[in-house]
């Protein structure tokens, strides 16, 4: 499922470049970024206002890194994947894992 719905998102945002509303273009993936970005904002503050500060962080991070890799700038793809990376980091508890096994 999942990589049918990344399939078809690529296709959408290959054939589908600019999204024109009036005299406006905006990029189909910056379109995309945002609207990720806004789904998983309701995620990010549950997590939050439930007390679990990492899963908050993590998906907060992802959301973010999502938007900015999709954006169409020099350097800010490269931030933004580097968010989905510390996202997954966050997830896995790296840092935990590398202060646990330095302090011992």
């Amino acid at each position: 499922m999942f990589l049918g719905l990344v399939s078809g998102g690529a296709i959408i945002v290959t054939r589908f470049s600019t999204l024109t509303i009036g005299t406006v273009s905006i990029r189909t993936s910056f379109v995309g970024g945002v609207l990720a970005g806004l789904l998983l904002l309701p995620s990010v503050v549950s997590h939050y206002k439930g007390g679990e500060q990492r899963k908050s962080l993590q998906w907060g991070l992802f959301a973010a890194g999502i938007l900015l890799s999709l954006m169409d700038h020099a350097l800010l793809p490269w931030f933004g994947a580097l968010a989905v990376i510390g996202s997954l980091g966050v997830g896995w508890e790296v840092d935990r894992r590398l202060f646990e096994e330095t302090s011992v």
